[in-house]
Parts: structure tokens; C-alpha cells; sequence
């Protein structure tokens, strides 16, 4: 794993105006809330509790929260606010705030984030960070994603899907390995029963799963162009498989890790 200074965050990385960016996230909300609302269901969220969803992306996290514990009790930050208004104006506090830099938020009975500490070049930090931030008895809750580009049915996406990963962790310090690793990292930043759950859903052609990883993969195209990691053609025939509806494959895994600041 690169231990690059260089890497940058993700709001330098992706253009959070721009209406594919929204269209992505979008997607994402579309795919991943069932998961997420199940890893809540999990944890069972209470009135009243104190909460912080880090990486709030569009919000629909955190607008779940603040419909189990209360939108005044719910924080909800990211390195770009612009979409987060709506939340705001149900009385949600919405802070633009980097995990790995900023001051604690307060104090929370639950934290969690998705699909943000694998894009971390220090993860580990992040992770200790955020049980700092918990009360004694308060929760975090983690969601991550790996790839398995080598699971692919089609050799276009794993090609692609190797090259483009290869550019995450380059540019963004991404590690596509990092979920699989889990709760590990959590227990060892001092929480204690950590529990895990992990799906690998199948990812069909042209159903939101597979337009997700393909938007996804398709916003770094130009830098594994540029690094000659893969040609033009060899990248539309990725995107043209994940469009295929007798596309199948398991190149996705989602994990859930928790637990308990003692």
C-alpha cells in the first residue's frame, strides 16, 4: 500500500456540482440504504441518541438517523456540504469537516460512515479518531467495499477494474483489500464486541449495481488512459459489459463492522 504524501481528498478528486457526480451518488443511496438501514436495525438506534454520519454524501443516511433519534440530535459531516441542505433544513447540524484534520464534532452515542475509510490513506487513524469521539457505551459502525477483480466473468472489467483501483490507490490512497479486514481494525483501536456482516451481491448488467460501479470505475478513465494502463476501446468495453443484462458476476462485497468503546 502506497504511503504517498501526495494523494488528495476526495472533495480535490471529485467534482461534487457536477450533475453525473449527483446521478452517482444517487445510485449509491439506491443500492447501499437497504444495507445500511439493516446495519442500523442491527445496532438499534434509540430517541434521543447522539449522532454523527461522517461522509454524508447526498444524506439519506443522515436523514434515517434523524428520523430514529431525532434530527437535533444528529450531526452530519463531509468534505463538501453542497447537497446536504435538505437536511439541514429538517434540523439537522451539517458541518464540512475532514476526519483526519478537523477538531472533534462532540460527543456521540453512535458513529458511523460508509464507503470513506477505505479511501483513506490513514485508516487506522480515522478509525481512532471516531472512538474518540464516542461517549463511553457509544457505538461505531463502519461500512466498506472491496473489489475482486479476478471474480469477474467478463476479463474487460477485471482489466479495467484492476487498472482503475491501481489509480484509487495511487491518487486517493484507496485500499480495495481494506473491508476484508474487518472488525480487526476496530478492535484494534479499543472496541470491544465487534460483530461483522457482509454481503456479495450479484452484480447483473444494467441494473443499479452494475451502473453504480460503472459510473464509479468511469471517473477515473482519463487518469488510467493517461497512465497507459488500459486504451480507450479496452475501457468502453468494460462499460458496454456492466450495460449487458446477460452480465453476471461477484466482483462486490459490502461489510458492516461495529463496535462498542468500553
Amino acid at each position: 500500500m502506497t504511503t504517498k504524501p501526495e494523494t488528495v481528498l476526495w472533495d480535490e478528486f471529485v467534482d461534487t456540482a457536477d450533475a453525473a457526480e449527483h446521478a452517482r451518488l444517487a445510485l449509491l443511496e439506491e443500492v447501499f440504504d437497504p444495507f445500511s438501514r439493516a446495519s442500523l436495525d442491527r445496532i438499534g438506534i434509540w430517541p434521543g441518541w447522539r449522532c454523527l454520519e461522517i461522509g454524508a454524501g447526498r444524506g439519506s443516511v443522515a436523514r434515517e438517523l434523524a428520523a430514529r433519534a431525532g434530527a437535533a440530535n444528529v450531526t452530519a459531516t463531509d468534505l463538501s456540504t453542497r447537497l446536504l441542505g435538505p437536511i439541514e433544513e429538517l434540523g439537522v447540524r451539517v458541518l464540512r469537516h475532514d476526519v483526519l484534520r478537523d477538531p472533534a464534532p462532540g460527543e456521540f452515542d453512535l458513529i458511523h460512515c460508509r464507503f470513506v475509510v477505505d479511501h483513506l490513506l490513514q485508516r487506522q487513524y480515522a478509525i481512532e479518531r471516531m472512538v474518540s469521539w464516542l461517549r463511553p457505551g457509544g457505538i461505531l459502525l463502519v461500512e466498506a467495499g472491496g473489489t475482486a477483480p479476478a471474480l469477474s466473468s467478463a476479463p474487460a472489467v477485471a482489466q479495467a477494474m484492476a487498472a482503475a483501483n491501481a489509480v484509487l490507490e495511487r491518487d486517493l490512497g484507496t485500499d480495495p483489500n481494506w473491508a476484508r479486514r474487518l472488525p480487526q481494525p476496530l478492535e484494534a483501536a479499543g472496541l470491544v464486541g465487534c460483530g461483522v456482516y457482509a454481503e456479495a451481491p450479484v452484480v447483473r448488467g444494467g441494473r443499479p449495481l452494475a451502473r453504480w460501479l460503472r459510473d464509479t470505475f468511469r471517473m477515473v478513465d482519463d487518469a488510467v488512459a493517461a497512465a497507459g494502463l488500459l486504451g480507450r476501446e479496452d475501457l468502453e468495453r468494460a462499460a458496454a459489459v456492466y450495460d449487458d443484462p446477460s452480465y453476471v458476476d461477484y466482483t462486490w462485497m459490502t461489510v458492516a463492522a461495529w463496535g462498542t468503546k468500553p
